[in-house]
């Protein structure tokens, strides 16, 4: 059976979508092909490196992707998955083929203010609620 391709989009591909893509990698038994991209770029900011770190992943050296790029160079995907404001919904670009989409709106950790703790606390939970939302996606589509 071929993998589903799923896509997370965001505005700058800097943090949750970063987040999401890495949990299906991990999660998704290799029944799911996942990327992430967004519509300019940045680097994950260091709350979300950090964060991630602390769950074994790795964002320190990724590169941001470019969702135009991905259209042209990849498969079809099977989702399209904002996690942003659901406005941006109507910024997605056409895809070719049959396309489910889907939005997962979470809070922006580049956004989150506070002490350092009080950030990092909020940063933890934005990756454990995404967590969960992955397990939910992955099992919804594979039982």
């Amino acid at each position: 059976m071929a993998p589903i391709r799923v896509l997370f989009l965001c505005h700058l591909n800097s943090g949750r979508t970063l987040m999401a893509e890495a949990y299906l990698r991990r999660l998704g038994r290799g029944l799911f092909e996942a990327a992430s991209a967004g519509f300019s770029s940045a680097a994950p900011g260091p709350l979300v490196i950090e964060v991630m770190r602390e769950a074994n992943f790795d964002l320190s050296a990724r590169p941001a992707a470019d969702v135009r790029d991905l259209i042209r160079e990849h498969p079809p995907f099977h989702y399209v998955i904002t996690t942003c404001s659901p406005e941006l919904f109507g910024e997605v670009p056409a895809f070719p083929g049959e396309v489910a989409r889907q939005h997962w709106g979470f809070p922006d950790p580049a956004l989150i203010t506070g002490s350092p703790e009080e950030r990092l606390a909020a940063a933890r939970t934005i990756r454990d609620d995404i967590r969960a939302q992955v397990i939910r996606f992955v099992h919804e589509l594979t039982l």
